[in-house]
């Protein structure tokens, strides 16, 4: 077999100050490749100042001068090119330079991190093959699939990503929506317009292509050994606008193509989220006010309540506050006007639960950013707002029964 054949495969492996994984990465692909397919490895580096791409452009050259020197060259199922890119732009734009410059039928994406393992190529391969029309993904989520060696901040955060993206998004469908594994047919990621920032591009793929079959795989993901994790602020908050993106992308797929119909959709949508933090902000006042009330000798001099320990106080303004929250986005927000006693009992309960999530992912995503030296009153205001428009979007849908986008 020589190199003039059909490339079965293309592996696209973006980089970035990767030179200790780089290599060692490449020689563990080979071992694993299979020898039915014709296969290239695409290192695409957003010039390293490690000098990764240049590490892989020796190991190139040296291989074709054994090659030459061997005077008969072993034949080989696999070719790697490197792609120099002038500067660190993305994840995703080094994944769709890759795509251009590769030549494969089919596409395969992994980090060079050694998250993904090697040996799970071949599986990936098998499948998109038995299956030529559709998305592999390698999971975590699925039985057989984990994860080793994650902190349980970064496991919170990852874990509410996924249920995020599957349900603000709609992709229930896959387990790991979120995964940076996946292979998929040339055409389907050629032909689609990735318009987002940041690092999952296999998330804006499922939004814009529901109708694609797709297959989870098992597979355990390891935490990087040696070299830096690119996990920062920067990619939080990549992540938060490519949600937005991609929640505002639904109405413009399937039928729904005339302008209006979609900017009127935006209009009300964002009507109803303006509404809800409203609501939030009357939430903190009544709050603030009975706690303050019940805490001082305010309290004491107006009769209300006497000899009220501070934390007492906070948790009954806490549920005060909760529950008016609830009884003016029903009326307001959402324009339910039905109180019957059972029905609004079991909303008042989901908006209490969905309530709850919002606090956990705040608090997550608060300790995640002030550990990362992102000053507390930057991550404070950072992480309400992700957590309120998070708990909007699970209180739409799942307690008021509405449409996402609607």
């Amino acid at each position: 077999m020589s190199n003039s054949n059909i490339v079965s495969f293309s592996i696209i492996i973006p980089t970035y100050n990767e030179s200790e994984n780089v290599l060692r990465l490449i020689r563990e692909i080979e071992k694993n490749l299979p020898t039915s397919d014709f296969t290239e490895i695409v290192i695409v580096d957003d010039n390293s100042p490690d000098g990764t791409g240049k590490l892989v452009e020796n190991y190139i050259n040296q291989q074709k001068s054994t090659t030459e020197k061997e005077g008969s060259p072993k034949t080989k199922n696999y070719r790697i090119k490197i792609v120099h890119r002038i500067g660190k732009n993305g994840l995703i734009p080094a994944i769709m330079d890759g795509v251009k410059q590769s030549s494969g039928q089919n596409v395969i994406i992994m980090d060079a991190d050694f998250s993904h393992p090697p040996d799970v190529i071949p599986k990936m391969m098998q499948e998109l093959k038995m299956n030529p029309n559709s998305i592999i993904i390698g999971s975590r989520y699925i039985e057989g699939g984990k994860v080793v060696g994650w902190p349980k901040k970064r496991r919170l955060l990852s874990t509410g990503a996924s249920i995020l993206a599957r349900f603000g998004l709609n992709v229930r469908r896959v387990k790991d929506p979120m995964s940076g594994l996946f292979a998929l047919p040339r055409e389907l990621i050629q032909n689609i317009s990735i318009d987002t920032k940041g690092y999952k591009i296999l998330l804006e793929i499922l939004v814009k292509n529901k109708e694609i079959p797709t297959k989870e795989i098992p597979y355990t993901f390891i935490d990087r050994q040696s070299g830096k994790s690119k996990m920062d602020r920067n990619v939080i908050m990549n992540y938060a606008e490519a949600i937005w993106q991609l929640y505002r992308h639904g109405p413009k797929s399937g039928q729904v193509t005339i302008n209006e119909k979609v900017n009127k959709r935006s209009v009300l949508f964002l009507s109803k989220v303006g509404r809800y933090y409203t609501v939030g902000i009357s939430g903190l006042i009544i709050n603030y006010i009975v706690s303050f009330l019940l805490a001082n000798d305010v309290a004491n001099s107006i009769r209300l309540l006497s000899n009220v320990w501070y934390l007492e106080a906070s948790i009954i303004g806490a549920a005060i506050s909760s529950t008016s929250n609830f009884f003016l986005n029903k009326y307001w927000t959402f324009e339910d006007k039905r109180f019957d006693v059972r029905s609004t009992a079991r909303q008042y309960l989901s908006f209490i639960g969905m309530s709850a999530i919002g606090l956990i992912i705040q608090i997550a995503l608060l300790y995640y950013m002030v550990e990362n030296l992102i000053p507390y009153r930057i991550s404070l205001i950072v992480a309400i707002g992700i957590a309120t428009t998070i708990n909007f979007i699970l209180n739409k849908k799942f307690t008021f029964k509405e449409k996402v986008w609607a």
